[in-house]
Protein backbone atom coordinates (compact mmCIF):
# COMPACT_ATOMS: atom_id res chain seq x y z
CA UNK A 1 0.00 0.00 0.00
CA UNK A 2 1.48 3.29 -1.11
CA UNK A 3 -0.23 5.47 1.52
CA UNK A 4 0.76 3.76 4.76
CA UNK A 5 -0.81 6.64 6.69
CA UNK A 6 -4.22 5.43 5.46
CA UNK A 7 -3.68 1.74 6.19
CA UNK A 8 -5.89 0.06 8.79
CA UNK A 9 -4.41 -2.89 10.68
CA UNK A 10 -6.52 -2.90 13.85
CA UNK A 11 -8.99 -5.83 13.74
CA UNK A 12 -11.72 -3.86 15.56
CA UNK A 13 -11.52 -1.09 12.95
CA UNK A 14 -11.50 -3.64 10.12
CA UNK A 15 -14.58 -5.30 11.57
CA UNK A 16 -16.28 -1.89 11.83
CA UNK A 17 -15.85 -1.60 8.05
CA UNK A 18 -17.24 -5.11 7.52
CA UNK A 19 -20.25 -4.22 9.65
CA UNK A 20 -20.93 -0.99 7.77
CA UNK A 21 -20.63 -2.38 4.23
CA UNK A 22 -23.61 -4.10 2.62
CA UNK A 23 -21.98 -5.39 -0.56
CA UNK A 24 -18.76 -7.10 -1.51
CA UNK A 25 -17.41 -7.09 -5.06
CA UNK A 26 -15.81 -10.37 -6.03
CA UNK A 27 -13.49 -10.60 -9.03
CA UNK A 28 -13.05 -13.99 -10.67
CA UNK A 29 -11.97 -15.44 -13.97
CA UNK A 30 -13.48 -18.04 -16.26
CA UNK A 31 -12.92 -19.10 -19.87
CA UNK A 32 -14.60 -15.88 -21.09
CA UNK A 33 -12.21 -13.70 -19.07
CA UNK A 34 -12.20 -11.60 -15.93
CA UNK A 35 -15.42 -10.37 -14.33
CA UNK A 36 -16.52 -8.70 -11.13
CA UNK A 37 -19.84 -9.07 -9.38
CA UNK A 38 -21.33 -7.18 -6.41
CA UNK A 39 -23.02 -9.40 -3.83
CA UNK A 40 -24.57 -9.12 -0.39
CA UNK A 41 -22.45 -10.96 2.13
CA UNK A 42 -22.02 -12.22 5.63
CA UNK A 43 -18.83 -12.95 7.48
CA UNK A 44 -17.17 -14.72 10.35
CA UNK A 45 -14.08 -13.22 11.94
CA UNK A 46 -12.28 -15.63 14.24
CA UNK A 47 -9.10 -13.99 15.46
CA UNK A 48 -7.44 -12.78 12.27
CA UNK A 49 -9.17 -15.44 10.13
CA UNK A 50 -11.86 -13.89 7.93
CA UNK A 51 -14.40 -15.91 5.96
CA UNK A 52 -16.93 -14.18 3.72
CA UNK A 53 -20.17 -15.94 2.74
CA UNK A 54 -22.26 -15.19 -0.35
CA UNK A 55 -25.27 -16.86 -1.91
CA UNK A 56 -26.81 -17.07 -5.34
CA UNK A 57 -29.28 -18.79 -7.59
CA UNK A 58 -27.83 -22.19 -8.51
CA UNK A 59 -26.98 -21.33 -12.13
CA UNK A 60 -25.08 -18.66 -14.00
CA UNK A 61 -21.64 -17.45 -14.90
CA UNK A 62 -20.53 -16.48 -11.39
CA UNK A 63 -21.79 -19.74 -9.91
CA UNK A 64 -19.96 -21.76 -12.56
CA UNK A 65 -16.74 -19.83 -11.89
CA UNK A 66 -17.10 -19.99 -8.10
CA UNK A 67 -17.78 -23.74 -8.23
CA UNK A 68 -14.40 -24.18 -9.90
CA UNK A 69 -12.87 -22.85 -6.71
CA UNK A 70 -9.55 -21.13 -6.80
CA UNK A 71 -8.31 -17.68 -5.97
CA UNK A 72 -10.59 -14.65 -6.24
CA UNK A 73 -10.12 -11.03 -5.28
CA UNK A 74 -12.62 -8.96 -3.33
CA UNK A 75 -13.30 -5.36 -2.36
CA UNK A 76 -15.83 -3.62 -0.15
CA UNK A 77 -16.16 0.04 0.73
CA UNK A 78 -18.33 2.42 2.73
CA UNK A 79 -18.38 5.85 4.33
CA UNK A 80 -18.50 7.68 1.01
CA UNK A 81 -18.59 11.46 0.94
CA UNK A 82 -17.28 14.08 -1.44
CA UNK A 83 -15.04 16.66 0.22
CA UNK A 84 -15.22 19.85 -1.78
CA UNK A 85 -12.60 22.54 -2.16
CA UNK A 86 -12.12 25.86 -3.93
CA UNK A 87 -10.18 24.18 -6.74
CA UNK A 88 -10.90 21.06 -8.75
CA UNK A 89 -7.65 19.43 -7.66
CA UNK A 90 -8.40 20.18 -4.01
CA UNK A 91 -11.47 17.90 -3.96
CA UNK A 92 -11.17 14.54 -2.27
CA UNK A 93 -13.36 11.58 -1.42
CA UNK A 94 -13.95 10.11 2.02
CA UNK A 95 -14.17 6.32 2.26
CA UNK A 96 -13.17 3.23 4.21
CA UNK A 97 -12.37 0.03 2.35
CA UNK A 98 -11.09 -3.51 2.57
CA UNK A 99 -9.41 -5.36 -0.29
CA UNK A 100 -7.98 -8.84 -0.41
CA UNK A 101 -7.94 -12.26 -1.95
CA UNK A 102 -8.57 -15.84 -0.98
CA UNK A 103 -9.93 -19.18 -2.01
CA UNK A 104 -13.61 -19.48 -2.83
CA UNK A 105 -15.38 -22.79 -2.48
CA UNK A 106 -18.93 -24.02 -2.77
CA UNK A 107 -20.67 -25.19 0.38
CA UNK A 108 -22.47 -28.45 -0.34
CA UNK A 109 -23.44 -29.79 3.06
CA UNK A 110 -26.90 -28.54 4.06
CA UNK A 111 -25.84 -27.58 7.59
CA UNK A 112 -22.74 -25.80 6.31
CA UNK A 113 -24.92 -23.90 3.82
CA UNK A 114 -27.24 -22.88 6.66
CA UNK A 115 -24.26 -21.47 8.58
CA UNK A 116 -23.28 -19.41 5.50
CA UNK A 117 -26.83 -18.22 4.87
CA UNK A 118 -27.18 -17.42 8.56
CA UNK A 119 -24.06 -15.24 8.41
CA UNK A 120 -25.43 -13.36 5.37
CA UNK A 121 -28.83 -12.75 6.96
CA UNK A 122 -27.38 -11.80 10.34
CA UNK A 123 -25.08 -9.27 8.69
CA UNK A 124 -27.82 -7.83 6.50
CA UNK A 125 -30.68 -7.80 9.04
CA UNK A 126 -29.04 -7.98 12.47
CA UNK A 127 -30.97 -11.07 13.51
CA UNK A 128 -30.91 -14.84 13.21
CA UNK A 129 -33.17 -16.82 10.90
CA UNK A 130 -34.32 -20.38 10.31
CA UNK A 131 -34.01 -21.76 6.78
CA UNK A 132 -36.29 -24.42 5.32
CA UNK A 133 -34.36 -27.36 3.91
CA UNK A 134 -35.94 -27.08 0.45
CA UNK A 135 -34.87 -23.42 0.14
CA UNK A 136 -31.34 -24.26 1.27
CA UNK A 137 -31.14 -27.13 -1.20
CA UNK A 138 -31.94 -24.87 -4.15
CA UNK A 139 -29.53 -22.09 -3.13
CA UNK A 140 -25.85 -21.92 -4.04
CA UNK A 141 -23.75 -20.82 -1.06
CA UNK A 142 -20.02 -20.07 -1.15
CA UNK A 143 -17.32 -19.43 1.43
CA UNK A 144 -14.45 -17.12 0.56
CA UNK A 145 -11.62 -18.06 2.89
CA UNK A 146 -9.53 -14.91 2.96
CA UNK A 147 -5.77 -15.40 2.65
CA UNK A 148 -4.78 -11.73 2.76
CA UNK A 149 -6.65 -8.50 3.33
CA UNK A 150 -5.90 -4.87 4.01
CA UNK A 151 -7.96 -1.94 5.16
CA UNK A 152 -7.68 1.66 4.11
CA UNK A 153 -9.35 4.86 5.30
CA UNK A 154 -9.50 8.38 3.93
CA UNK A 155 -11.65 10.18 6.48
CA UNK A 156 -12.31 13.89 6.84
CA UNK A 157 -9.59 15.56 8.83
Amino acid sequence: MRRKDREIRDLDQLEDILKECDAVRIAAQDEAGLFIVPMNFGYRLEGEKLTLFVHSAPEGRKVDAFRQGGVVAFELDCGHALRTADTACGHSFTYRSIMGSGMIRPLTDREEKKVGLGAVMEHMTGRTWDFPDDAVDRTAVFALEVAQWTGKSNQAG
